[in-house]
């Protein structure tokens, strides 16, 4: 699922923080979070942030692993003519994903 685009930083992380803290209270602490920028230093202000996450060097992912499945809430750059930056929620059902790979193994 992804959410509204954003053309700043604020709202960006606005919204991925809510629901971070959102899937927290209802699975959980995280399996894993990275929340980093792969910069030399820290960017100073959300016009940098936004530049470095359309140059691909922001990585804000958290995952949850459950026994239904797995979770993922990330930030992701725009398309080529948005310019902003998205919040995406994935789910992978663990029985599902399980039955198409064990198809996937008889096929092969």
């Amino acid at each position: 699922m992804l959410f509204e685009s954003q053309e700043n930083w604020a709202n960006l992380y606005g919204n991925y923080s809510l629901l971070k803290e959102m899937l927290t209270k209802k699975y959980g602490k995280h399996d894993e979070c990275v929340e980093k920028f792969d910069t030399y230093s820290e960017p100073s202000d959300d016009g940098d942030r936004m530049h470095h996450l359309r140059m691909d060097r922001c990585k804000y992912c958290t995952g949850w692993e459950t026994e239904k499945g797995t979770i993922e809430l990330d930030i992701i750059k725009g398309g080529i003519l948005d310019g902003g930056g998205m919040v995406r929620l994935s789910y992978w059902d663990k029985i599902n994903t399980e039955l198409v790979q064990n198809k996937a193994l008889e096929d092969l």
